[in-house]
């Protein structure tokens, strides 16, 4: 099982760097993380990336959490959507189908 995730630059710059993306359980536990090739996503484009979940059969209240690596530093970011968002800047993941609410 794994997370599909469309990552949108709606700017008009490429990303400063890569940008490493995280999974964590509601606990804080990392469950996988990798990144984006250097730039991406470009500027008005979608970048789509697979993060695959071991052992894990759902995926309601696992929290994403991304950080630009520049180098040799990570620097937390803050995602731009309309949910809101934990203190520390993640994101926890939940259905957003009307069935599913």
């Amino acid at each position: 099982m794994g997370l599909i995730i469309g990552f949108a630059n709606d700017g008009i710059a490429g990303v400063p760097g890569v940008l490493r993306v995280t999974v964590e359980s509601p606990d804080g536990k990392t469950l996988t993380s990798g990144c984006l090739d250097a730039g991406h996503p470009l500027p008005g484009k979608i970048r789509q990336a697979q993060l695959v979940l071991p052992n894990v059969t759902d995926w309601k209240g696992l929290k994403l959490k991304a950080e630009i690596e520049l180098k040799g530093m990570r620097y937390p970011v803050r995602w731009a959507c309309h949910q809101k968002l934990n203190d520390n800047g993640s994101l926890t993941l939940r259905p957003n189908l009307r069935q599913d609410v």
